[in-house]
């Protein structure tokens, strides 16, 4: 069964955000222009490596400096475009609509490479060093390409770089620079990464109702995998029909299969996916375009052990999530946003309200019935009250569905995602149903009782 940590959704802000500082705009002087010239090269031959999944040709641009961990982290990348690697019934090498590296526009103070790496090139004969921020841009494709054809995401790092002659090298990223803000060690937050950062990645390709989806894996994952892509194209189908077809009506799915994949690839601590199955990210939200950048359904290893139609409504629910993710405010009722889509998920899967719900029967047949709608924080991944906050909202919705109708529900969710202070929401709850939410709420509560004396 879907518990509330289950369809947690994170992602960026709203809109992307610009960054800290000024951006200079002022003309570069030789000297700069012939290391933005000259990285620049460097950079587009790490892009056709890349896209290529060449790894000799990766040697070739890492300087003999780099730190192990870097150059591994590079060559886990190049890997995934690799068609050599077994990745059993998974699928095939990662393929990408489009991936370029460029160096991007100078922010504040320059950062300075670690004294003790450049006086290991300079040994070795480079004669300058450099520390710039590097913009990687990329649109995944799946097994083919275009494939999915996303709009492109851009990835913003720092890359470290020496040269030699009129030659330049990959040295490492922003752990072996100084960052020049940094008055003490601050641990940095957790980056955007693409799902080329974990070894044996593996894509394959779905037909669903908007063209192809994809379904990426890392190993130990295949039966997710298989069950996966058998799902997809009926669980973007349940969508349509609830909210129809105003939404790419495609996704790409990742399967993890270690809990170090899903907190990387869902920028969260480790400690805070154990007991989660899956989650929807994005990278940002691009609203002149009316597009959402870099969603992401990522299941977790839990999903292994989830049955086929239990893997179903998760799908389901999270689909709904990239479905209306361009209408949910970030200030929207958690009530709403994760009990419609567990509402959809759920719908024609249980006989009685206890299968669905068996921790708020319990609470209601002692008469504890919940006396409003769950607070955003009763939905925490560490909260005792989560199992019962995600079946309460999914009782409210289908409450809803059963009263009202389908129709109404829909409404109910497109007013009131709009989010806003409490009288703009309750506001908006009356205008989809014609209720005022405190009357919704008793009817609700009088719906509760009757379903678990039924």
């Amino acid at each position: 069964m879907t518990l509330g940590p289950l369809a947690a959704c994170s992602g960026a802000s709203d809109d992307a955000a610009a960054p800290s500082g000024s951006v200079s705009t002022t003309p570069l002087n030789p000297f700069e222009q012939q290391r933005t010239d000259g990285v620049g090269a460097l950079l587009d031959e790490l892009s056709a490596v890349v896209r290529s999944g060449d790894a000799s040709g990766l040697d070739d641009l890492i300087d003999p400096a780099a730190p192990a961990a870097f150059r591994e982290q590079m060559t886990t990348m190049v890997s995934a475009f690799a068609a050599r690697g077994d990745r059993g019934d998974r699928g095939g090498p990662l393929r990408v609509a489009s991936l370029s590296y460029r160096v991007a526009p100078t922010v504040g103070a320059e950062w300075q490479m670690d004294p003790r790496v450049v006086a290991e090139v300079e040994a070795r004969g480079s004669s300058d060093t450099w520390v710039t921020p590097v913009e990687l841009t990329y649109a995944l494709g799946g097994a083919a390409a275009p494939g999915l054809d996303e709009p492109p995401v851009t990835l913003n790092s720092m890359m470290s770089f020496a040269r030699y002659d009129d030659d330049w090298k990959l040295v490492g990223d922003a752990d072996i620079a100084l960052d020049p803000r940094a008055v003490e060690d601050v641990p940095r937050g957790p980056v955007e990464t693409g799902p080329w950062a974990f070894p044996g990645v593996a894509a394959a390709d779905v037909k669903t109702a908007g063209g192809l989806s994809t379904v990426l894996s890392y190993p130990g994952t295949d039966t997710t995998v298989s069950r996966a892509r058998r799902l997809l194209p009926g669980a973007v189908e349940a969508v349509d029909e609830f909210w129809g077809s105003d939404w790419p009506r495609r996704a790409a799915v990742v399967a993890t299969g270690d809990d170090a994949e899903f907190a990387g690839l869902t920028r969260t601590a480790t400690s805070e996916t154990t007991t989660a199955a899956a989650a929807t990210v994005y990278s940002s939200i691009d609203r002149r375009a009316k597009q959402v950048l870099g969603q992401r359904i990522v299941l977790s290893p839990n999903a292994r052990d989830l049955s086929e139609p239990a893997l179903s409504v998760i799908l389901k629910h999270e689909l709904l999530h990239v479905a209306t993710r361009l209408t949910t405010a970030e200030n929207a009722p958690m009530w709403l946003t994760e009990g419609v889509p567990e509402y959809l998920g759920r719908k024609g899967t249980y006989r009685e309200f206890v299968d669905a719900a068996p921790d708020l029967a319990v609470e209601v047949a002692a008469g504890r019935v919940p006396k409003t709608l769950p607070a955003d924080s009763a939905f925490a991944v560490d909260s005792d009250a989560a199992r019962v906050a995600y079946q309460s909202a999914w009782s409210f919705a289908a409450f809803v569905a059963d009263e009202y109708g389908e129709p109404k529900l829909k409404d109910l969710y497109r007013k009131v995602s709009a989010g806003g202070d409490t009288d703009t929401v309750d506001a908006a709850v009356k205008s989809a149903v014609g209720a005022d939410k405190k009357v919704l709420v008793e009817q609700w509560q009088k719906w509760l009782r009757a379903q678990v004396r039924g």
